[in-house]
């Protein structure tokens, strides 16, 4: 039987109500989870039947029933992360609810700041809340990014971790590795003979990145003017999709394979140069000061310094309020000589990975169109899981947490993925970049294109 006892710490903000509280039930409700209990804890005044509400509007075709379950299966504790003896209040909670129920599992979600994660970590651990487990009965904690706001914070949250739980139980999400597309980067290249000969530095001439956002702050003013699009984009979503996409096979896909893969290459990440960028009008944005020099945008070249990488850059791109919502991975294959008449082309071939909005692969083939011209003509071969599969598809956070149910690490980042990405944001903010402005929904700043043709490239997405 799948039991576990969820609890949220933070359960009165934004995740919770979006994404935790609507994915539980979603587990309920596909049967999934069959014997559950959850108990919210946060600063805030507030309920059981509060934290469930706020969550609703969220959630479509609420099933009576399955609804009922969680209101009778929810509790509400009010918490001050910093106390200690409110912690002691919070166990006995817990394991009143627990003994109701008949549950043994614990799953502590850290849905609040970075920086109370060592308060919190030490505290469930001293409180006993949270123990040192090897098997079954399990205790699983998860942290939601920012881990940390720079390399020296994240190696003292990894350091306060380590002294009450084992990296086994230790779950660091990046919410992008639970996308479908994400989970099949791996798959696709190690399981398809056509690629995996085919991806290095002999047929693939470059790599680019995109994450282009078409919103802006939507109320995170205080907290994006901290960190800016590389600490908030770059150090985790962008730096995992490059560790994924470059990494070396693994024994096998699952887990810590794929994370020492994964590890072995943010370590080797040499950034080369780039541009920075910020929309109009930002520093009119709610909570952002009059002189804010943070950057909304960024173009980077990087390099990986591995035999098999050697002499391919990959090009990130990330920002907001740009002309389209994308996230994708597109790799140009080297030219080849063109048999054809002199003077003709051979386009280069294209693989694109879009994870979203629509995920899908579209690989770009030459072919000769109809008549008798030798005329080369490229064709787009796609694949949809919309078309596939249907609109049906587990949202992320559905996956995430039954994956951490069943103990799959692939989901979570290693401390020491965390700490080497850290490293390579710091070295690029030492280049001290160029940083431009650029109109809302553009394509970033005009500079952009003349540090593309610097490259002798264009940007591919």
């Amino acid at each position: 039987m799948t039991e576990c006892t969820f609890i949220i710490i933070g359960a009165t903000g934004d995740l919770s109500k979006r994404m935790l509280l609507p994915a539980i039930y979603k587990l309920v409700a596909n049967g999934k989870l069959e014997n559950f209990a959850i108990v919210g804890a946060a600063l805030s005044e507030s309920t059981a039947t509060e934290i469930l509400e706020r969550a609703k509007p969220f959630l479509k075709d609420i099933d009576k029933n399955i609804w009922q379950r969680l209101v009778e299966r929810t509790v509400y504790q009010q918490l001050d992360v910093t106390n200690f003896e409110e912690f002691q209040t919070l166990k006995n909670v817990i394991k009143t609810i627990e003994q109701q129920f008949n549950l043994k599992n614990r799953l502590v979600y850290c849905a609040t700041a970075a920086y109370f994660f060592c308060n919190i970590t030490e505290n469930l651990g001293k409180s006993g809340i949270l123990q040192r487990t090897k098997e079954k009965p399990w205790h699983r904690i998860v942290y939601e990014k920012p881990f940390g706001h720079d390399l020296a914070s994240a190696h003292k949250i990894n350091t306060c971790i380590t002294r009450y739980v084992d990296e086994n139980q230790v779950f660091r999400i990046d919410h992008y590795l639970t996308k479908e597309l994400v989970a099949n980067i791996a798959l696709l290249r190690f399981t398809n003979i056509i690629f995996e000969p085919l991806w290095n530095n002999a047929y693939i001439d470059q790599v680019h990145i995109t994450l282009s956002e078409t919103l802006g702050l939507e109320g995170r003013g205080r907290y994006y003017d901290k960190y800016g699009v590389l600490k908030d984009v770059i150090q985790n979503h962008a730096l995992q999709l490059l560790a994924l996409t470059a990494m070396e096979p693994p024994q096998q896909l699952t887990g810590d394979y794929i994370r020492e893969r994964k590890a072995e290459i943010l370590k080797k990440i040499i950034p080369d140069d780039g541009i920075l960028g910020q929309y109009s009008g930002y520093n009119n944005e709610k909570d952002i000061l009059p002189d804010s020099q943070t950057a909304t945008f960024t173009l980077l070249r990087l390099f990986v310094d591995t035999p098999r990488w050697k002499g391919v850059p990959f090009y990130i791109k990330a920002g907001k309020r740009l002309d389209k919502k994308l996230t994708s991975i597109t790799i140009k294959f080297r030219e080849i000589y063109c048999p054809l008449e002199e003077g003709q082309d051979c386009p280069c071939n294209y693989l694109t990975i879009q994870i979203s909005p629509h995920p899908s692969f579209c690989l770009e083939l030459n072919i000769k169109p109809l008549g008798i011209a030798q005329n080369v003509h490229p064709v787009k071969m796609d694949f949809s899981y919309l078309n596939s599969f249907g609109p049906k598809t587990p949202a992320a956070y559905e996956i995430l947490l039954e994956q951490i149910i069943q103990g799959e690490q692939a989901v979570s980042v290693r401390s020491d993925e965390i700490e080497y990405a850290w490293d390579v944001i710091e070295r690029i903010e030492k280049m001290k970049l160029p940083f431009y402005t650029y109109e809302q929904k553009s394509n970033g700043p005009k500079e952009m294109e003349t540090f593309l043709n610097k490259y002798q490239t264009r940007w591919r997405s």
